[in-house]
Protein backbone atom coordinates (compact mmCIF):
# COMPACT_ATOMS: atom_id res chain seq x y z
CA UNK A 1 0.00 0.00 0.00
CA UNK A 2 1.03 3.36 -0.70
CA UNK A 3 1.81 5.81 1.83
CA UNK A 4 -0.50 8.68 2.43
CA UNK A 5 2.81 10.72 1.81
CA UNK A 6 3.76 9.48 -1.21
CA UNK A 7 0.24 9.64 -2.52
CA UNK A 8 0.32 13.66 -1.92
CA UNK A 9 3.55 13.98 -3.12
CA UNK A 10 2.07 12.44 -6.65
CA UNK A 11 -0.30 14.27 -6.25
CA UNK A 12 1.67 17.95 -5.71
CA UNK A 13 3.51 16.50 -8.78
CA UNK A 14 0.39 16.26 -10.70
CA UNK A 15 -1.00 19.22 -9.98
CA UNK A 16 -1.62 22.26 -12.58
CA UNK A 17 -0.62 24.58 -10.16
CA UNK A 18 3.36 25.27 -9.68
CA UNK A 19 4.66 24.61 -5.95
CA UNK A 20 8.03 25.36 -4.14
CA UNK A 21 8.77 24.52 -0.19
CA UNK A 22 11.59 26.00 1.63
CA UNK A 23 12.45 25.03 4.98
CA UNK A 24 13.47 27.45 8.37
CA UNK A 25 16.71 27.79 6.94
CA UNK A 26 15.73 28.83 3.55
CA UNK A 27 16.92 25.46 1.29
CA UNK A 28 14.36 24.81 -1.01
CA UNK A 29 12.93 21.29 0.11
CA UNK A 30 10.51 20.65 -2.60
CA UNK A 31 9.49 22.30 -6.26
CA UNK A 32 7.11 20.22 -8.55
CA UNK A 33 7.39 19.79 -12.53
CA UNK A 34 4.77 22.46 -12.96
CA UNK A 35 7.01 25.33 -10.63
CA UNK A 36 9.77 24.97 -13.40
CA UNK A 37 7.40 24.68 -16.73
CA UNK A 38 5.35 27.83 -15.39
CA UNK A 39 8.37 29.76 -15.11
CA UNK A 40 10.60 28.56 -18.25
CA UNK A 41 13.24 26.85 -15.98
CA UNK A 42 14.92 24.05 -18.00
CA UNK A 43 13.89 20.42 -16.64
CA UNK A 44 18.06 19.63 -16.19
CA UNK A 45 18.05 22.46 -13.46
CA UNK A 46 17.75 20.67 -10.09
CA UNK A 47 16.41 23.43 -7.76
CA UNK A 48 15.50 20.99 -4.59
CA UNK A 49 18.71 21.49 -2.32
CA UNK A 50 19.79 25.21 -3.78
CA UNK A 51 19.02 28.46 -1.06
CA UNK A 52 16.10 30.52 -1.76
CA UNK A 53 18.50 33.15 -2.51
CA UNK A 54 19.55 31.14 -5.57
CA UNK A 55 16.39 30.43 -6.53
CA UNK A 56 15.27 33.82 -7.07
CA UNK A 57 18.75 34.09 -9.62
CA UNK A 58 17.53 31.68 -10.97
CA UNK A 59 13.94 32.94 -11.27
CA UNK A 60 15.41 36.28 -13.01
CA UNK A 61 17.59 34.44 -15.18
CA UNK A 62 14.67 32.89 -16.57
CA UNK A 63 12.75 35.56 -17.38
CA UNK A 64 15.47 38.49 -18.59
CA UNK A 65 14.63 39.98 -21.39
CA UNK A 66 10.67 38.85 -21.47
CA UNK A 67 8.92 41.75 -18.89
CA UNK A 68 11.01 44.23 -16.64
CA UNK A 69 8.06 44.10 -14.57
CA UNK A 70 8.84 40.56 -13.17
CA UNK A 71 12.48 41.39 -11.80
CA UNK A 72 10.61 43.65 -9.75
CA UNK A 73 8.65 41.00 -8.91
CA UNK A 74 11.62 38.46 -7.52
CA UNK A 75 12.69 41.58 -5.44
CA UNK A 76 9.67 41.74 -3.51
CA UNK A 77 9.51 38.33 -3.14
CA UNK A 78 12.76 38.47 -1.55
CA UNK A 79 11.79 40.88 0.70
CA UNK A 80 8.57 38.79 1.92
CA UNK A 81 10.62 35.87 2.79
CA UNK A 82 13.02 37.42 4.02
CA UNK A 83 10.47 39.09 6.78
CA UNK A 84 8.34 35.80 6.21
CA UNK A 85 5.15 38.25 5.12
CA UNK A 86 2.72 37.67 2.63
CA UNK A 87 3.51 38.12 -0.92
CA UNK A 88 0.53 38.56 -3.59
CA UNK A 89 1.43 40.86 -6.54
CA UNK A 90 -0.64 41.45 -9.39
CA UNK A 91 -0.96 38.90 -11.63
CA UNK A 92 1.01 39.53 -14.54
CA UNK A 93 1.77 38.76 -18.23
CA UNK A 94 5.08 36.26 -19.02
CA UNK A 95 5.62 34.25 -21.86
CA UNK A 96 2.64 33.99 -23.89
CA UNK A 97 0.61 33.34 -20.29
CA UNK A 98 -1.03 35.07 -17.65
CA UNK A 99 0.59 33.70 -13.96
CA UNK A 100 -0.26 34.78 -10.07
CA UNK A 101 2.29 34.16 -7.57
CA UNK A 102 1.38 33.74 -3.98
CA UNK A 103 4.06 33.60 -1.42
CA UNK A 104 3.20 32.96 2.55
CA UNK A 105 5.15 31.61 5.84
CA UNK A 106 4.78 28.07 7.10
CA UNK A 107 3.94 27.32 10.66
CA UNK A 108 7.48 25.79 11.11
CA UNK A 109 9.19 28.81 9.76
CA UNK A 110 9.42 27.81 6.42
CA UNK A 111 7.96 29.64 2.82
CA UNK A 112 5.44 27.79 0.50
CA UNK A 113 5.27 29.43 -3.02
CA UNK A 114 3.00 28.85 -5.66
CA UNK A 115 2.66 29.82 -9.13
CA UNK A 116 -0.75 29.49 -11.30
CA UNK A 117 -1.87 30.05 -14.64
CA UNK A 118 -4.55 32.14 -14.93
CA UNK A 119 -4.96 32.95 -18.38
CA UNK A 120 -8.67 31.45 -18.33
CA UNK A 121 -9.64 33.70 -15.81
CA UNK A 122 -7.98 37.09 -17.82
CA UNK A 123 -9.42 36.25 -21.10
CA UNK A 124 -13.28 35.97 -19.48
CA UNK A 125 -12.53 39.26 -17.65
CA UNK A 126 -10.96 41.02 -21.03
CA UNK A 127 -14.01 39.64 -22.88
CA UNK A 128 -16.05 41.26 -20.17
CA UNK A 129 -14.13 44.61 -20.12
CA UNK A 130 -14.32 44.51 -23.92
CA UNK A 131 -18.21 44.25 -24.13
CA UNK A 132 -18.02 46.84 -21.16
CA UNK A 133 -15.72 49.25 -23.79
CA UNK A 134 -18.18 48.30 -26.79
CA UNK A 135 -21.09 49.95 -24.62
CA UNK A 136 -18.93 52.96 -23.85
CA UNK A 137 -17.84 53.53 -27.80
CA UNK A 138 -21.59 53.17 -28.40
CA UNK A 139 -22.80 55.51 -25.97
CA UNK A 140 -20.42 58.25 -27.17
CA UNK A 141 -21.45 58.03 -30.98
CA UNK A 142 -24.46 57.83 -29.41
CA UNK A 143 -23.70 61.91 -27.91
CA UNK A 144 -21.87 62.79 -30.97
CA UNK A 145 -23.70 61.26 -33.87
CA UNK A 146 -26.58 64.53 -32.75
CA UNK A 147 -23.86 66.82 -34.23
CA UNK A 148 -22.78 65.53 -36.84
CA UNK A 149 -19.87 67.71 -37.55
CA UNK A 150 -17.36 66.44 -34.66
CA UNK A 151 -16.21 63.36 -36.21
CA UNK A 152 -14.11 61.64 -33.67
CA UNK A 153 -13.42 64.30 -31.95
CA UNK A 154 -13.65 61.96 -28.71
CA UNK A 155 -11.11 59.69 -29.69
CA UNK A 156 -8.59 62.65 -30.25
CA UNK A 157 -9.78 64.02 -26.87
CA UNK A 158 -8.95 60.60 -25.10
CA UNK A 159 -5.28 60.46 -26.94
CA UNK A 160 -4.62 63.73 -25.70
CA UNK A 161 -6.12 62.76 -22.05
CA UNK A 162 -3.86 59.60 -22.30
CA UNK A 163 -0.72 61.40 -23.25
CA UNK A 164 -1.06 64.25 -20.43
CA UNK A 165 -1.99 62.21 -18.02
CA UNK A 166 1.43 60.03 -18.81
CA UNK A 167 3.34 62.92 -18.91
CA UNK A 168 2.20 63.91 -15.17
CA UNK A 169 3.09 61.11 -13.66
CA UNK A 170 6.70 61.15 -15.21
CA UNK A 171 7.11 64.51 -13.64
CA UNK A 172 5.80 63.32 -10.52
CA UNK A 173 2.44 64.74 -9.71
CA UNK A 174 0.17 63.90 -8.00
CA UNK A 175 1.76 60.18 -7.70
CA UNK A 176 -0.95 58.92 -5.37
CA UNK A 177 -3.47 59.47 -7.94
CA UNK A 178 -2.08 58.67 -11.05
CA UNK A 179 -1.22 55.16 -10.39
CA UNK A 180 -1.46 52.33 -13.66
CA UNK A 181 -5.41 52.22 -12.93
CA UNK A 182 -5.49 56.00 -12.68
CA UNK A 183 -3.63 56.06 -16.76
CA UNK A 184 -5.38 52.37 -17.66
CA UNK A 185 -8.80 54.13 -17.22
CA UNK A 186 -8.52 57.62 -18.05
CA UNK A 187 -8.68 57.48 -21.77
CA UNK A 188 -11.57 55.69 -22.04
CA UNK A 189 -13.71 57.41 -19.19
CA UNK A 190 -12.70 60.53 -21.39
CA UNK A 191 -15.15 59.47 -24.21
CA UNK A 192 -17.66 59.48 -22.30
CA UNK A 193 -17.31 63.42 -21.36
CA UNK A 194 -20.12 65.28 -23.24
CA UNK A 195 -22.67 62.01 -22.85
CA UNK A 196 -24.97 64.70 -21.45
CA UNK A 197 -25.51 66.13 -24.73
CA UNK A 198 -28.22 63.22 -25.27
CA UNK A 199 -30.36 65.41 -23.53
CA UNK A 200 -30.43 68.73 -25.36
CA UNK A 201 -32.65 69.15 -27.91
CA UNK A 202 -32.10 69.28 -31.19
CA UNK A 203 -32.94 73.07 -31.68
CA UNK A 204 -29.99 73.85 -29.46
CA UNK A 205 -27.41 71.39 -29.96
CA UNK A 206 -27.52 71.58 -33.82
CA UNK A 207 -28.41 75.24 -34.05
CA UNK A 208 -26.14 77.25 -36.54
CA UNK A 209 -25.75 80.50 -34.98
CA UNK A 210 -24.84 81.82 -30.98
CA UNK A 211 -27.21 80.93 -28.56
CA UNK A 212 -29.31 83.15 -26.31
CA UNK A 213 -29.03 83.39 -22.56
CA UNK A 214 -31.88 80.89 -21.97
CA UNK A 215 -29.84 78.40 -24.23
CA UNK A 216 -26.58 78.47 -23.36
CA UNK A 217 -28.22 77.36 -19.57
CA UNK A 218 -29.86 74.58 -21.38
CA UNK A 219 -26.88 73.30 -23.24
CA UNK A 220 -24.86 73.46 -20.14
CA UNK A 221 -27.11 71.37 -18.41
CA UNK A 222 -25.63 68.58 -20.12
CA UNK A 223 -22.31 67.97 -17.81
CA UNK A 224 -24.55 67.93 -14.78
CA UNK A 225 -27.16 65.84 -16.88
CA UNK A 226 -24.15 63.03 -17.80
CA UNK A 227 -23.14 62.87 -14.62
CA UNK A 228 -26.20 61.52 -13.58
CA UNK A 229 -26.89 59.49 -16.25
CA UNK A 230 -23.57 58.04 -15.57
CA UNK A 231 -23.90 57.55 -12.07
CA UNK A 232 -27.18 54.70 -12.60
CA UNK A 233 -25.11 53.16 -15.22
CA UNK A 234 -22.86 52.97 -13.03
CA UNK A 235 -24.40 51.22 -10.35
CA UNK A 236 -25.93 48.36 -12.97
CA UNK A 237 -22.56 47.82 -14.53
CA UNK A 238 -19.32 46.01 -12.99
CA UNK A 239 -16.42 48.09 -14.54
CA UNK A 240 -12.83 48.34 -14.03
CA UNK A 241 -13.59 51.63 -12.44
CA UNK A 242 -13.65 53.88 -15.62
CA UNK A 243 -17.43 54.53 -15.60
CA UNK A 244 -16.78 56.10 -11.98
CA UNK A 245 -13.98 57.70 -13.08
CA UNK A 246 -16.00 58.95 -16.57
CA UNK A 247 -19.00 60.39 -14.17
CA UNK A 248 -16.57 62.81 -12.47
CA UNK A 249 -15.42 63.92 -15.70
CA UNK A 250 -18.65 64.18 -17.42
CA UNK A 251 -19.38 66.76 -14.20
CA UNK A 252 -16.24 68.49 -14.20
CA UNK A 253 -14.72 69.11 -17.46
CA UNK A 254 -16.30 71.96 -17.62
CA UNK A 255 -15.29 73.77 -14.66
CA UNK A 256 -12.69 76.37 -14.58
CA UNK A 257 -9.70 76.61 -12.42
CA UNK A 258 -10.47 80.21 -10.91
CA UNK A 259 -13.63 78.84 -10.03
CA UNK A 260 -15.46 80.32 -12.91
CA UNK A 261 -16.76 77.39 -14.70
CA UNK A 262 -19.82 75.25 -14.35
CA UNK A 263 -21.73 73.10 -13.09
CA UNK A 264 -20.99 74.18 -9.70
CA UNK A 265 -18.30 76.29 -9.88
CA UNK A 266 -15.53 74.81 -7.66
CA UNK A 267 -11.98 75.68 -8.25
CA UNK A 268 -8.39 74.57 -8.18
CA UNK A 269 -7.66 70.98 -6.59
CA UNK A 270 -11.55 70.66 -5.53
CA UNK A 271 -11.96 69.76 -9.56
CA UNK A 272 -11.01 66.07 -10.06
CA UNK A 273 -7.74 65.88 -11.75
CA UNK A 274 -9.38 63.86 -14.78
CA UNK A 275 -12.00 66.66 -15.36
CA UNK A 276 -8.91 69.37 -15.28
CA UNK A 277 -7.15 66.69 -17.69
CA UNK A 278 -9.88 66.34 -20.20
CA UNK A 279 -11.09 70.07 -20.19
CA UNK A 280 -7.75 71.14 -21.22
CA UNK A 281 -7.72 67.97 -24.29
CA UNK A 282 -11.29 68.81 -25.33
CA UNK A 283 -10.64 72.44 -25.74
CA UNK A 284 -7.61 72.05 -27.73
CA UNK A 285 -9.00 69.81 -30.16
CA UNK A 286 -12.14 71.50 -30.65
CA UNK A 287 -10.07 74.63 -31.18
CA UNK A 288 -7.94 72.78 -34.16
CA UNK A 289 -11.02 70.85 -35.93
CA UNK A 290 -12.04 72.08 -38.92
CA UNK A 291 -15.95 72.59 -38.98
CA UNK A 292 -18.30 73.43 -41.85
CA UNK A 293 -19.05 76.86 -40.08
CA UNK A 294 -15.02 77.39 -38.85
CA UNK A 295 -11.58 77.08 -39.64
CA UNK A 296 -9.34 75.41 -37.80
CA UNK A 297 -6.99 76.97 -35.47
CA UNK A 298 -3.08 76.42 -35.89
CA UNK A 299 -1.56 74.64 -33.44
CA UNK A 300 0.51 77.87 -32.57
CA UNK A 301 -2.93 79.84 -31.77
CA UNK A 302 -4.44 77.65 -29.89
CA UNK A 303 -1.30 77.07 -27.57
CA UNK A 304 -1.25 80.69 -27.06
CA UNK A 305 -4.78 80.41 -25.84
CA UNK A 306 -4.38 77.87 -23.32
CA UNK A 307 -0.88 79.28 -22.18
CA UNK A 308 -3.10 82.70 -21.97
CA UNK A 309 -5.74 80.95 -19.51
CA UNK A 310 -3.26 78.98 -18.06
CA UNK A 311 -4.29 79.30 -13.99
CA UNK A 312 -7.90 80.53 -14.92
CA UNK A 313 -9.10 78.30 -16.91
CA UNK A 314 -6.55 75.21 -17.16
CA UNK A 315 -4.33 74.01 -14.24
CA UNK A 316 -0.73 75.47 -14.89
CA UNK A 317 0.62 71.96 -13.91
CA UNK A 318 -1.24 70.52 -16.89
CA UNK A 319 -0.63 73.42 -19.35
CA UNK A 320 3.15 72.64 -18.86
CA UNK A 321 2.54 68.71 -19.39
CA UNK A 322 -0.01 69.35 -22.17
CA UNK A 323 3.00 71.98 -23.90
CA UNK A 324 5.48 68.97 -23.53
CA UNK A 325 3.30 66.30 -25.27
CA UNK A 326 2.53 68.86 -28.23
CA UNK A 327 6.88 69.46 -28.46
CA UNK A 328 7.66 66.02 -28.30
CA UNK A 329 5.18 65.21 -30.74
CA UNK A 330 6.61 67.42 -33.11
CA UNK A 331 10.35 66.04 -32.63
CA UNK A 332 9.00 62.38 -32.69
CA UNK A 333 6.67 62.40 -35.78
CA UNK A 334 7.35 60.36 -38.92
CA UNK A 335 5.55 62.42 -41.29
CA UNK A 336 4.62 65.72 -41.21
CA UNK A 337 1.89 67.31 -43.47
CA UNK A 338 2.61 69.89 -46.14
CA UNK A 339 0.12 72.10 -48.60
CA UNK A 340 1.81 70.26 -51.65
CA UNK A 341 -0.18 66.82 -50.27
CA UNK A 342 -3.39 69.18 -50.33
CA UNK A 343 -6.71 67.62 -52.11
CA UNK A 344 -8.16 71.08 -52.21
CA UNK A 345 -11.04 70.38 -49.80
CA UNK A 346 -10.54 71.74 -46.24
CA UNK A 347 -12.58 69.07 -44.70
CA UNK A 348 -10.81 66.08 -46.42
CA UNK A 349 -7.77 67.57 -46.11
CA UNK A 350 -8.35 67.85 -42.71
CA UNK A 351 -9.32 64.33 -42.27
CA UNK A 352 -5.65 63.48 -44.40
CA UNK A 353 -3.68 65.47 -41.60
CA UNK A 354 -5.55 63.60 -39.01
CA UNK A 355 -4.45 59.78 -40.33
CA UNK A 356 -0.66 61.27 -40.57
CA UNK A 357 -1.55 62.13 -36.65
CA UNK A 358 -2.71 58.52 -36.38
CA UNK A 359 0.53 56.89 -38.45
CA UNK A 360 2.53 59.38 -36.19
CA UNK A 361 0.81 58.03 -33.10
CA UNK A 362 0.87 54.44 -34.14
CA UNK A 363 5.10 54.83 -34.26
CA UNK A 364 5.21 56.50 -31.05
CA UNK A 365 3.32 53.34 -29.75
CA UNK A 366 4.82 50.75 -30.54
CA UNK A 367 8.47 52.54 -30.33
CA UNK A 368 6.64 52.79 -26.05
CA UNK A 369 4.56 49.46 -25.98
CA UNK A 370 2.19 51.94 -24.54
CA UNK A 371 -0.98 49.08 -25.31
CA UNK A 372 -3.59 52.07 -24.10
CA UNK A 373 -2.49 54.65 -27.06
CA UNK A 374 -2.43 51.96 -30.03
CA UNK A 375 -5.61 50.75 -29.25
CA UNK A 376 -7.02 55.14 -29.19
CA UNK A 377 -5.40 54.64 -32.65
CA UNK A 378 -7.03 51.33 -34.07
CA UNK A 379 -10.25 52.14 -32.90
CA UNK A 380 -9.85 56.07 -34.35
CA UNK A 381 -8.76 54.46 -37.79
CA UNK A 382 -11.77 52.05 -37.93
CA UNK A 383 -14.05 55.50 -37.16
CA UNK A 384 -11.70 56.76 -39.83
CA UNK A 385 -12.37 54.43 -42.49
CA UNK A 386 -15.96 54.76 -41.92
CA UNK A 387 -16.27 58.43 -41.66
CA UNK A 388 -13.66 59.96 -44.07
CA UNK A 389 -14.54 57.51 -47.23
CA UNK A 390 -18.34 58.67 -46.88
CA UNK A 391 -17.06 62.57 -47.43
CA UNK A 392 -14.79 61.46 -50.03
CA UNK A 393 -16.73 59.41 -52.01
CA UNK A 394 -20.24 61.92 -51.73
CA UNK A 395 -17.44 65.30 -52.44
CA UNK A 396 -16.42 62.80 -55.66
CA UNK A 397 -20.16 62.00 -56.83
CA UNK A 398 -20.76 65.62 -56.51
CA UNK A 399 -17.81 65.91 -58.66
CA UNK A 400 -18.74 63.66 -61.69
CA UNK A 401 -15.32 61.86 -61.36
CA UNK A 402 -15.12 59.37 -63.44
CA UNK A 403 -13.34 56.90 -61.37
CA UNK A 404 -15.15 57.05 -58.64
CA UNK A 405 -15.89 53.12 -58.48
CA UNK A 406 -12.22 52.29 -58.42
CA UNK A 407 -11.84 54.83 -55.77
CA UNK A 408 -14.88 53.20 -54.17
CA UNK A 409 -13.45 49.63 -54.55
CA UNK A 410 -9.48 51.11 -52.93
CA UNK A 411 -11.88 52.25 -49.93
CA UNK A 412 -13.62 48.84 -49.30
CA UNK A 413 -10.55 46.90 -49.30
CA UNK A 414 -8.65 48.94 -46.90
CA UNK A 415 -11.89 48.83 -44.89
CA UNK A 416 -11.64 45.06 -45.02
CA UNK A 417 -7.76 45.01 -43.45
CA UNK A 418 -8.81 47.52 -40.81
CA UNK A 419 -11.84 45.48 -39.40
CA UNK A 420 -9.76 42.49 -39.85
CA UNK A 421 -6.81 44.05 -37.77
CA UNK A 422 -9.01 45.44 -35.60
CA UNK A 423 -10.87 42.33 -34.58
CA UNK A 424 -7.33 40.91 -34.24
CA UNK A 425 -6.31 43.13 -31.96
CA UNK A 426 -9.60 43.28 -29.53
CA UNK A 427 -9.47 39.31 -29.63
CA UNK A 428 -5.74 38.57 -28.61
CA UNK A 429 -4.63 39.46 -25.58
CA UNK A 430 -1.24 37.94 -26.33
CA UNK A 431 1.47 41.43 -26.12
CA UNK A 432 3.68 40.20 -28.08
CA UNK A 433 1.28 39.90 -30.98
CA UNK A 434 -0.10 42.91 -30.22
CA UNK A 435 3.48 44.29 -30.85
CA UNK A 436 3.22 42.50 -34.41
CA UNK A 437 -0.05 43.95 -35.14
CA UNK A 438 1.37 47.48 -34.41
CA UNK A 439 3.74 46.77 -37.02
CA UNK A 440 1.49 45.74 -39.51
CA UNK A 441 -0.53 48.63 -39.01
CA UNK A 442 2.67 50.91 -39.25
CA UNK A 443 3.02 49.25 -42.80
CA UNK A 444 -0.25 49.34 -43.45
CA UNK A 445 -0.64 53.43 -42.80
CA UNK A 446 2.43 54.19 -44.65
CA UNK A 447 1.50 51.87 -47.91
CA UNK A 448 -2.08 53.97 -47.81
CA UNK A 449 -0.57 57.84 -47.12
CA UNK A 450 2.19 56.77 -50.04
CA UNK A 451 -0.27 54.73 -52.20
CA UNK A 452 -3.40 56.60 -51.67
CA UNK A 453 -3.06 59.68 -50.60
CA UNK A 454 -0.06 61.36 -52.39
CA UNK A 455 -1.14 59.25 -55.77
CA UNK A 456 -4.36 58.09 -56.07
CA UNK A 457 -6.19 61.34 -53.54
CA UNK A 458 -4.07 64.06 -56.26
CA UNK A 459 -5.78 62.44 -58.96
CA UNK A 460 -8.87 64.09 -58.35
CA UNK A 461 -7.27 67.07 -57.40
CA UNK A 462 -6.36 67.48 -61.01
CA UNK A 463 -9.50 66.64 -61.95
CA UNK A 464 -11.11 69.44 -59.88
CA UNK A 465 -8.30 72.10 -61.34
CA UNK A 466 -8.98 70.69 -65.18
CA UNK A 467 -12.91 71.39 -64.55
CA UNK A 468 -11.87 74.15 -63.05
CA UNK A 469 -9.99 75.55 -66.21
CA UNK A 470 -12.35 74.06 -68.53
CA UNK A 471 -15.47 75.79 -66.90
CA UNK A 472 -13.78 79.61 -66.65
CA UNK A 473 -12.63 78.68 -70.78
CA UNK A 474 -16.15 78.17 -71.43
CA UNK A 475 -17.23 81.20 -69.66
CA UNK A 476 -14.70 83.42 -71.41
CA UNK A 477 -15.77 82.21 -74.50
CA UNK A 478 -19.40 82.59 -73.95
CA UNK A 479 -19.12 85.83 -72.04
CA UNK A 480 -20.26 88.75 -75.06
CA UNK A 481 -17.75 90.68 -76.09
CA UNK A 482 -17.85 94.69 -75.03
CA UNK A 483 -18.89 95.74 -77.94
CA UNK A 484 -22.04 92.77 -78.51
Amino acid sequence: MVEQSKLFEMYLNQTSRGLMLSDDSGRVVFCNRQFQELFRIPGEIALEGISFEHLLVVLERSVVGIWLETARITEELRISHQNATLFAPEDFFMAGRWLAVRGRPMENGGYALTITDVSAHHTTLESLHRSSRTTVMALAELAESRDQTTGDHVLRVARMTHAITCKLRESGYCTELIDERFIKNIALASILHDIGKVTTPDRILLKAGPLDPEERTIIQQHSENGCKLLQRLNDFLDDDGYLAMATRIAGSHHEKFSGSGYPTGVAGDQIPLEGRIVALADVFDALVSERPYKHAWSEEEACGLIQRESGRMFDPRIVEAFMTVLEERRQTNLIVWTPDMSVGDRMLDFDHRNLIALLNQVYKSIQQRDVILFNLVQQELFNYTMGHFNREEAYLRELGYPMLDRHIKVHQALTRKVRDMRHRFMTEVNLNSQQQLGDELLELLSGWLREHILEEDLKYYRFVQEQAGLSKSVADVEAPSPGG
